[in-house]
């Protein structure tokens, strides 16, 4: 009788086939859906940090560095799984596919993310990676190849009719210009109003769309120019600079839990006389907001904004990773025993809102201060250590904001061994600066008229890379 041959071996070989086919499909299925998410990841990063690198540009600033920094905030560096390119498409070498017919290539910045993505699965049937390389391009139209002399000025009074004293230095100031000068664009035959016995130092020129009243004034090295070019000056010069962000809303009620706050909003007034942690989220003050006295201490970690109906006075301490205050027609005070700590701080002052900082603390390595229509006044005795935002934020470069519409005056009152970084932007207020002792400013002040007075020894460093810039009128435009 003949028997039969066992058919087992077959089946396994089939079995062992068709699970090889089953990981293929597997891996094809997990690996491929980890590819797309990165390539759809890379091509954000890519295109945020295109966009980055042209409002860089704008600036002025390090576009190239600003654009790396953006793409490894999302996760790109240059290592072994990613390479970050940052070029004009104007740079040799460097071919920009899409762009229109008859284009200026260096008005083109591309960003190209390659990136390498492991298998996982995968490997099973021999795919070790797979590769991502997306592109993105952003234009910078509008740009001039020639900068306003008057945005490299450490001071610059921007009052451009023909009346005198729109630049005054009084006898007692003592004031030294690092890198810089001063611009004043008034064309009176005294706009320039210097006294005798000031003590004046510029690395850089006066110049002066007029002239002065003593052309033989010290400002050594610096010399002073008189009749130069005059720039016309209105509010649309400013009109690019930025100014606040909407005002957020609550739309459930808050709670006040012992030393707890929970955000939302509180439609009665907000009592705090015990240490109070706030955590984050979004605070309604629709009532009026009472943060103790000398001895409280309040503070929260991540983004806590704060929305005033009424005025608030800090008095005793507060200690907050990034705190944000949008007022509307209500103030925001400091007083002489507050103690104000913020790594990130914002204060938005819409209508007659004012920020004051009254002989207090008040310390932020990341700030910005706007007030629509009220006063921006921190006293003499005051200890403010402050600077402004980074580049690539939306207010980079801007530390203090009263725009064309505002014509308070503003006292520039630093503080001994106080250091101020950013642009302090005044365009239609009379700024008096009487800076300090041993006060530091790193940036540049644009008022519409100046007084310098000054009772100890202030230096001010013009550093183009901290400071915000204006274009003339450039738009940015994302191509691919």
């Amino acid at each position: 009788m003949k028997s039969l041959k066992s058919e087992r071996g077959q089946a396994l070989l089939l079995i062992a086939l068709g699970a090889v086919v089953l990981f293929g499909f597997a891996a094809l299925a997990i690996d491929s859906s980890r590819v797309y998410e990165d390539k759809r990841h890379a091509q954000n990063a890519a295109d945020t940090s295109a966009l980055a690198a042209a409002l860089a540009k704008i600036r002025q600033q390090d576009y190239t560095a600003i654009a790396l920094s953006r793409a490894s905030a999302n996760g790109y560096v240059n290592d072994a799984d990613s390479t970050v390119t940052v070029n004009l498409c104007s740079d040799t070498g460097i071919t920009c596919d899409g762009l229109p017919t008859g284009a200026t290539p260096s008005e083109y910045i591309r960003v190209r993310i390659t990136s390498v993505v492991p298998m996982t699965l995968g490997r099973v049937v021999g795919w070790t990676s797979m590769t991502n390389d997306v592109v993105a391009i952003a234009r910078v139209k509008g740009m001039t190849t020639t900068p306003n002399p008057m945005f490299g000025a450490g001071l610059v009074s921007v009052r451009s009719d023909p009346s005198d004293d729109c630049f005054k230095i009084n006898g007692g100031a003592d004031l030294t210009l690092h890198n810089t000068g001063i611009f004043v664009t008034c064309t009176g035959s005294r706009a320039l109003m210097l006294n005798g016995s000031a003590n004046v130092g510029m690395d850089a020129n006066a110049q002066v769309a007029g002239c002065t009243n003593n052309m033989g004034f010290p400002v050594s090295p610096g010399v002073i120019e008189c009749n130069v070019a005059p720039q016309p000056i209105d509010q649309n010069t400013f009109a690019n600079y930025p100014r606040t962000l909407p005002t957020p809303v609550c739309s459930t009620p808050g709670s006040q839990v012992g030393n707890v706050m929970n955000p939302g909003y509180f439609n009665s007034g907000v009592v705090i006389n015990s240490a109070t942690t706030f955590n984050l989220g979004t605070y309604c003050f629709n009532a009026s907001l009472y943060l103790g006295n000398r001895t409280v201490n309040i503070g929260g970690t991540g983004a806590v904004q704060w929305v005033l109906a009424q005025s608030a006075v800090l008095s005793g301490t507060a200690d907050f990773e990034n705190l944000e205050i949008y007022a509307t027609n209500a103030s925001f005070q400091v007083q002489n025993t507050g103690n104000l700590t913020a790594d990130r701080f914002r204060f938005f002052g819409n209508g007659n809102s004012d920020f004051g900082v009254q002989g207090g603390v008040f310390t932020s390595g990341d700030a910005y201060i706007f007030s629509q229509t009220g006063r921006i006044d921190i006293d003499a005795q005051a200890n403010v250590n402050l600077h402004a935002p980074p580049p690539e934020d939306p207010f980079g470069g801007l530390l203090m904001h009263m725009p064309w519409e505002n014509t308070n005056a503003f006292d520039l009152n630093g503080g001994t061994n106080n250091v101020w970084t950013g642009l302090i932007l005044m365009p239609h207020s009379h700024v008096t600066y009487n800076g300090g002792a041993n006060f530091e400013l790193h940036g540049q002040v644009i008022g519409y008229e100046f007084t310098i007075n000054g009772d100890g020894s202030s230096d001010i460093y013009f550093e183009s890379s901290g400071v915000a810039t204006p274009p003339d009128d450039p738009t940015i435009e994302f191509t691919r």
